[in-house]
């Protein structure tokens, strides 16, 4: 490993012919040679790891791509990261999986609380039902931005003609709205606008979970939002397996404590 100090022409970082720079907080950079032949390593710890940096990437990419979200992301400074991706990222690292986000993942980590009650799509849009409250009638005011963000996970098969289909995709909507007849504790509803076989394919994958978030500048003149707990579409049976996978761990884990311990011993060489 080499250093590289006082650097005229910048701070060197990445590969540069056989040599890799990677810089250090002090702006200092450590230089390695590349292994072109390192292997990744091959265990089921290391691969279920993969996939779920995979997996956590690819919602934290979705959210971000939204200008709306990523704004109210770059607000909480009290969310580790730099910026809005990391910050969507650490937050919700703990509720990603392997091959799938769950139902405590969000699209934005606060906010005024707004459930979704009910989500009906058919081939070309979809109606989204939602249960405002108080709260949001009293800091309310139109014009507004709907984003309804739709996850699909689990395709019913790997493929569907010529199309192969991702085991995580993300479809999201965004539309600004005039009017609005909100009535706490009365469900209201928002329909998409037509497009052609866009929604066709949430029903070539087994699990579906619908967020919603409200956005708008307040009567106060102050940009608000609402958040609210994922919808499941569809995809119980699959929760509940993975409950179960949760609970037979959570047992095996009691059994292991209850066992005896041994008679604590240790040999150590310095």
């Amino acid at each position: 490993m080499g250093r590289v100090t006082n650097q005229i022409t910048g701070t060197a970082r990445g590969k540069i012919g056989n040599l890799i720079y990677r810089i250090k907080k002090s702006g200092e950079s450590t230089v390695y040679p590349h292994n072109p032949n390192r292997k990744k390593p091959d265990t089921p710890k290391s691969i279920a790891h993969n996939n779920r940096f995979r997996t956590i990437n690819k919602f934290s990419a979705a959210v971000n791509d939204s200008p709306f979200l990523k704004a109210i992301w770059k607000t909480y400074r009290n969310i580790k990261g730099k910026n809005a991706y990391n910050k969507i990222h650490s937050y919700n690292y703990e509720n990603s999986h392997s091959d799938f986000m769950d139902r405590s993942a969000k699209i934005l980590p606060g906010g005024i609380l707004c459930d979704i009650v009910d989500f009906k799509p058919d081939t070309d849009s979809f109606r989204i039902t939602f249960m405002p409250t108080e709260e949001l009638l009293e800091h309310f005011k139109p014009p507004y931005v709907a984003i309804v963000m739709i996850y699909l996970n689990s395709p019913s098969s790997k493929r569907k003609g010529q199309q192969v289909l991702e085991h995580n995709c993300y479809l999201t909507f965004e539309t600004e709205l005039q009017n609005h007849k909100f009535v706490a504790g009365k469900p209201a509803k928002i329909k998409s606008k037509e497009y052609k076989n866009a929604f066709k394919i949430i029903d070539d994958y087994k699990r579906v979970r619908v967020y919603l978030s409200l956005v708008f500048i307040s009567n106060t003149e102050q940009r608000m939002w609402t958040h609210s707990m994922s919808y499941l579409y569809k995809g119980a049976e699959l929760d509940m397996e993975y409950n179960d996978v949760l609970l037979e761990k959570h047992n095996a884990r009691l059994e292991e404590l209850k066992k005896p311990l041994a008679p604590y011993s240790k040999l150590r060489f310095r």
